[in-house]
């Protein structure tokens, strides 16, 4: 939202005036396109269901948790067919050459590429035919993409079903944390999200335990291809349940109906007085009017033009925190967790088995994670979180070593070592997932302008597919050429990381979104400048509304 600045606030507010009079008030909210009419489901006052403050609340999270718990699904489904012989001659990979490497590496990669055609399609889709209809469309890809991963014959039929089922999960998981964000009460943003990414380490769970039982169980065929087919479950009831939910207030605003924001509002706040309402729909009004004039809200216009909202440095920040995730190393064991767990020394079934429980783990953690991004805050966890993973990380990879080393002169000294190596790795996924996880989803859906929210974090989204691809092709070979220094590269990566935290990442949490337009509008990128600056810019902001209302009331009564 455009900002006005505190140096010239008579000017600003003059600004706004003169957009606000010479402007009807069809042109600064968006038409839907006539294509949206033609597209089933979406959001409908009368199909909605009658629920309202925290039931609707539930119901959100039931929905969100559902979406995400696919999301959670997806990532980790191929953690264990990497590895089943029959994918591997399948699809011709099964020679153990650095090429099937390469490629068992590719085929992982891929879906990080759908992933990100996903997200960029969502960046147009959702602010032009609504978030719920986005929703419903990526469901169709995603069961395209399972249907497709099930019946797969070959590494080229593979590839592409790994990019269509990446679409469809880049749909949905860029836009269920935009739909929640706005849906949530301020205080409670951080909880949806950490719970739905509770629900996503769940759905990791579910997928790793259930290729385990199979591959013990069943036929090596049917343990890779059920699996992959599994995921239509998820997605059949998204797609279903989707119709009888609420639309994003902030997009119906945007579409010029007012009357259904608000009304939405009031079914999903917990504080549904009037008076909050209407503080709010005041808030969302006058972000619509004063963006109506930015020329920020294209994907071009975001990076590459500068505005008196900073977009372009915003974008900078919601790409890097999900660069910086995935450079936190979490990949090297979530992804590859039973060949860490061999870096510990155990053999047979014990790596696979270490690899299954930690996902217990990775869920308690998301649990803690429920109580401290809204607590704690953004700002401190992901400070927190680098300086504990960094620690760990460097004990990880002395207890590796150790074990190497003795493990054919002293085994039961390297038994130990091993051990404490497994250790490591429940203990540095405990403080990822109560850290880390939460925080760098939920951070780009609150630092953006709500004209092109929806863009921004489909851009982060972007810059996250990109940086998974990267490292989980590269992961592989990292291990086989340098074994346990892997710990020492990523623990040293994490301590580097803390110097950006610090110097730009603002604290988001408990904060209305509309307020965090203001924080950010500063025209310093240091954190600590821009919290200097927000008090004297919340109040300059208050000062102009109230002008504009005066100014509005003596023209009615003059009228």
């Amino acid at each position: 939202m455009s900002i006005m600045e505190p140096e010239t606030p008579k000017q600003d507010v003059a600004t706004v005036e003169n957009y606000s009079q010479a402007n009807a008030d069809a042109d600064i909210f968006r038409s839907e396109p006539a294509v949206a009419k033609y597209i089933p489901g979406g959001f409908s006052p009368s199909r909605c269901m009658k629920l309202s403050g925290m039931s609707m609340s539930y119901a959100i999270f039931a929905f969100a948790g559902c979406a995400i718990t696919f999301f959670g699904y997806d990532t980790a489904v191929m953690s264990q067919v990497n590895n089943n012989p029959d994918y591997q001659q399948q699809m011709g990979v099964s020679g153990g050459t650095n090429r099937d490497a390469a490629a068992l590496g590719g085929l992982v990669s891929l879906w990080f590429g759908g992933f990100a055609i996903g997200a960029f399609l969502v960046g147009y889709l959702a602010d032009s035919i609504g978030r719920l209809k986005t929703i419903q469309i990526g469901c169709l890809w995603g069961i395209l993409g399972a249907v497709l991963l099930a019946s797969a014959q070959n590494i080229t039929w593979l590839a592409f079903a790994r990019v269509i089922s990446g679409i469809g999960c880049g749909h949905l998981n860029t836009t269920v944390p935009v739909w929640t964000s706005e849906l949530a009460d301020p205080h409670l943003r951080g909880v949806f999200v950490a719970v739905q990414f509770t629900l996503a380490m769940t759905g990791s769970a579910i997928v790793y335990w259930m290729e385990y039982a199979c591959v013990k169980t069943l036929s090596p065929s049917f343990a890779w291809r059920f699996p992959l087919g599994f995921q239509i479950v998820f997605l059949l009831i998204i797609l279903l349940a989707a119709p009888f939910y609420p639309e994003s207030p902030r997009y119906l605003a945007m579409i010029g109906n007012l009357e259904g924001a608000s009304s939405v509002l009031r079914r999903c706040r917990i504080d549904n007085g009037d008076q909050a309402i209407e503080n709010e729909m005041q808030d969302i009004e006058f972000a619509i009017r004063t963006e109506a004039s930015s020329n920020s809200v294209s994907f071009s216009g975001m990076l590459f033009t500068k505005d008196k909202v900073h977009t372009r440095r915003r974008v900078l920040l919601g790409a890097g925190v999900q660069i910086m995730q995935k450079c936190t190393g979490i990949d090297f064991i979530s992804v590859y967790a039973p060949n860490m767990f061999a870096l510990s020394g155990f053999k047979g079934d014990t790596p696979a088995l270490l690899a299954g429980g930690n996902w217990f783990g990775y869920i308690a953690s998301l649990a803690l994670s429920i109580y401290l991004c809204d607590h704690v805050g953004r700002r401190k966890m992901m400070l927190i979180g680098c300086s504990l993973m960094g620690l760990v990380l460097i004990i990880g990879g002395v207890l590796s070593h150790e074990t190497i080393a003795n493990t054919t002169v002293d085994h039961a000294k390297a038994t130990k070592f091993g051990a404490g190596v497994a250790a490591i790795l429940y203990i540095y996924t405990f403080i990822y997932g109560s850290t880390w996880l939460t925080t760098c989803w939920v951070y780009p859906t609150e630092i953006f302008p709500l004209a092109s929210r929806s863009k921004g974090a489909a851009l982060a989204t972007i810059a996250f597919s990109i940086a998974g691809g990267t490292i989980n092709e590269i992961i592989p070979y990292l291990i086989n050429a340098i074994g346990f220094w892997v710990f020492i590269l990523f623990a040293l990566v994490n301590l580097v990381m803390l110097i950006p935290i610090y110097l730009f990442y603002v604290e988001t949490a408990n904060r209305p979104l509309e307020h965090l337009d203001i924080l950010l509008s500063s025209n310093s990128p240091l954190a600590w400048r821009a919290e200097k600056e927000f008090v004297g810019k919340l109040n300059q902001r208050i000062d102009d509304l109230a002008i504009l209302d005066a100014k509005t009331e003596k023209e009615e009564v003059e009228a």
